[in-house]
């Protein structure tokens, strides 16, 4: 098949009175670029031609083109909510890509009949890598070639890591013109909202356009007792236990035509909107079937769902027995945002109360600790005293590991790998080599041996993508439950990594850990500058500028005096104790901590998607911890454990010119606001005028630090 390695692929094509568009679908599949591809179909009681033309095609490809048929019995022995197959229904969905499919009866199973037919199809795959089919899309000859090629980089070596990728897709009438180049952009869907609480609220994977290994495949077999579409079920199984990637290419003609059932919809629209309350009853139907497939999903899997993955499920659920303006405190501490904010809004009206499920409005039995506000509560790192923990931490299960991400200096990196390869509370140290350009490479390669590992990216995709890869690797090959992320330019102690492995144990809501950053200076006093709040569109521009930055601190960062009354509060608790107070540290929740050293739970890390890779530099930590507050995990930092950072010395050396680095960062904050605060054409606007500023303001400072260096080098010289 031209795959290598004798992999297959498989089309899983589910019919039913599709005559009329059916051959077109069929030879598209056959003329993929990928030759060879096996077709499974399963027809649901076509009334129509369409079983006829199946076996045609069955007859002459034999051994590629397979039908599975049911009697009326079999059909009804399934059973399903009924409803056509390929799209999902005309009747308006409670976001712009949910499915909206007929209320059932008391006695049918809730599980619609297209996505029962798919079921049966799952249930009877047997290939490495199965796309799903609708059968009224035509395909474009590289959609299999394509997706096969993004899922292969996504789902490891070995390919033991659940994938899922998807793509867009044109939007075409009956006679295939085009309506709109994109379906994400027509359905105001946005491909990014990949984490576990985005999908809850609303799916972004269309089946006809999706991808899966045989990994996830095993997964998604079984049939659950409530789903609201096969798709959106196999959505949230990728989210919860494997990666999911998009293609923003459209690789498919997805045929919007008056026998869809459920079609591709422009909504979240102020007009779509006023259209709800005339199908309230159907929006309020839908939305008992979000939860009842949630429900369902966390029967199923409760078993291999982390703590954090079960809190989120169980607060989703939780929300039809809340009052409006419980569901909106929900809402925002789960992320349980959709792509539009009127829609968002809508839900705690719309969403319909469910009786005798009364949780409290914080969500599922999590005590809620305010983000360094006031009143918070002492998180000890640990028992008094200061025992040492044997490598990869006393009680903790899993190694521990070290990511060093390199970039053309290679003598920072090994200067820092050779000062932590003695630390016992390490068991892996992990060498990223991002691609250098330099003899880089080979002189880490020299250092491999012991707890040294040297990898090499194919491609510098930015400091983001090189630790993603570093993650990766020492979680699935090295078993790392627990890995440090450390720029090439810190200094730190095997006591701080302990800590750090501490607080992840003890506290198994926490994601992220990481200690006090200094500047160069190991006994300077604690900056507020060490953790902050996520910001919204404002707040971003106002940490862009150097000046701004200054002026507004208190408003962006943490206040100090927040450290130190819960450092004085600590102090008396422990003396009162007669315990050293030097000998405990303690930790305070926070958003965002910086980046440069940091401890992350790896499946965590890997399960809300790490580093965003389409940053190549900067605002990784806010993406990180908007990611972990999404997936309900939290982040801490420690206030008794400190590292050094060195000026950013690999930055610098990597990019030495001062205007090219803001520009940079001028990047990676356009693209965080653009994909995580949903900026329109405005804001973009307003930004591009804001960052002007700053570079006019970058270009005074360093005439002026130019013009000091020159004069007091004149100085020096005339005295």
């Amino acid at each position: 098949m031209g795959m290598g390695e004798g992999k297959t692929i498989e089309v899983l094509l589910a019919s039913c009175n599709g005559e009329k568009y059916i051959r077109q679908q069929m030879d598209s599949i056959l003329d993929q670029s990928i030759p060879g591809l096996r077709i499974l179909v399963s027809d649901d009681g076509s009334k129509d031609r369409t079983v006829e033309i199946l076996r045609q095609y069955a007859a002459e490809y034999p051994g590629q083109v397979a039908l599975l048929e049911e009697d009326a019995d079999a059909r009804a022995n399934r059973g399903g909510i009924p409803g056509g197959h390929g799209k999902a229904a005309a009747v308006p969905a409670p976001d712009r890509h949910t499915a909206a499919v007929p209320a059932p009866d008391r006695h049918t199973a809730a599980v619609p009949a297209p996505a029962g037919n798919f079921f049966r199809l799952l249930a009877n795959a047997d290939a490495d890598y199965v796309l799903l089919s609708d059968q009224d899309d035509v395909w474009l000859p590289e959609k299999a070639e394509r997706l096969l090629e993004r899922l292969r980089g996504i789902e490891g070596k070995d390919g033991a890591v659940p994938a899922l990728v998807f793509s867009d897709m044109e939007v075409v009438d009956e006679g295939l013109n085009r309506i709109a180049p994109s379906f994400f952009a027509y359905a105001h869907c946005d491909p990014k909202r990949l984490t576990l609480s985005e999908i809850l609220a609303e799916n972004p994977v269309t089946g006809g356009a999706l991808m899966m290994n045989r990994e996830l495949l095993e997964l998604v077999r079984v049939t659950p007792r409530a789903c609201f579409m096969h798709d959106w079920w196999i959505a949230l199984c990728a989210a919860c236990f494997g990666r999911i990637s998009c293609v923003r290419e459209a690789l498919s003609l997805y045929r919007q035509h008056g026998a869809n059932v459920i079609g591709a919809r422009p909504s979240g629209s102020l007009r779509e909107m006023a259209e709800r309350p005339a199908r309230q009853a159907q929006v309020e139907e839908n939305y008992r079937r979000m939860f009842a497939q949630a429900e369902a999903f966390l029967e199923m899997y409760e078993e291999r769902l982390t703590n954090a993955q079960k809190l989120t499920l169980k607060a989703w659920t939780g929300l039809p027995a809340q009052t409006p303006a419980g569901r909106w405190k929900i809402i925002r501490k789960y992320h349980f945002y959709k792509s539009s904010p009127l829609q968002t809004l809508a839900m705690c009206v719309t969403v319909p109360r469910r009786v005798g499920m009364e949780l409290p409005a914080g969500g599922a039995s999590m005590t809620e600790l305010p983000a360094g506000g006031a009143g918070m509560t002492d998180l000890s790192a640990g028992c008094s005293g200061t025992t040492d923990i044997p490598a990869g931490g006393a009680g903790m299960t899993g190694a521990t590991a070290c990511v060093i991400v390199n970039y053309n200096d290679a003598e920072t990196a090994a200067g820092l790998a050779g000062r932590i390869a003695g630390y016992r509370s390490l068991d892996y140290i992990v060498l990223v080599d991002n691609a250098s350009t330099d003899d880089s490479y080979e002189r880490l390669k020299m250092l491999e041996g012991g707890k040294i590992t040297v990898i090499r990216a194919e491609k510098n995709g930015g400091y983001g993508a090189g630790n993603n890869l570093g993650v990766r690797y020492a979680a699935q090959r090295l078993g790392a439950a627990r890995v440090l992320i450390a720029n090439p330019d810190v200094l730190f102690t095997d006591r701080c990594v302990r800590s750090l492995c501490r607080i992840l144990a003890r506290h198994p809501e926490a994601g992220v850990a990481a200690a006090v950053m200094r500047n160069g200076n190991a006994d300077a006093p604690l900056s507020p500058q060490n953790a902050w709040r996520l910001h919204g569109f404002v707040g971003e521009l106002l940490y862009m500028g150097p000046v701004s930055r200054r002026v507004f601190r208190d408003r962006l960062y943490y206040p100090a005096s927040y450290y130190k009354k819960h450092a004085d509060i600590c102090r008396t608790e422990r003396q009162s104790k007669s315990t050293a107070y030097s000998k405990n540290r303690t930790a305070v929740y926070a958003d965002v901590v910086h980046g440069s050293m940091l401890m992350v739970d790896a499946a965590a890390f890997l399960a809300c998607g790490g580093y965003d890779e389409g940053i190549f530099l900067y605002q990784e930590e806010m993406v990180l911890g908007r990611r972990m507050k999404a997936a309900g995990r939290r982040t801490v930092l420690l206030l008794k454990e400190s590292y050094i950072h060195q000026d950013s010395v690999s930055i610098s050396k990597s990019i030495s010119d001062a205007l090219r680095r803001q520009r940079l960062r001028e990047q990676s904050v356009m693209y965080y606001m653009e994909h995580y605060l949903g900026i329109g054409p405005a804001r973009k606007v307003l930004a591009k005028i804001w960052f002007a500023v700053i570079r006019l303001e970058t270009r005074i400072y360093l005439w002026y630090k130019n013009l000091c260096q020159k004069t007091k080098r004149g100085g020096t010289v005339a005295g």
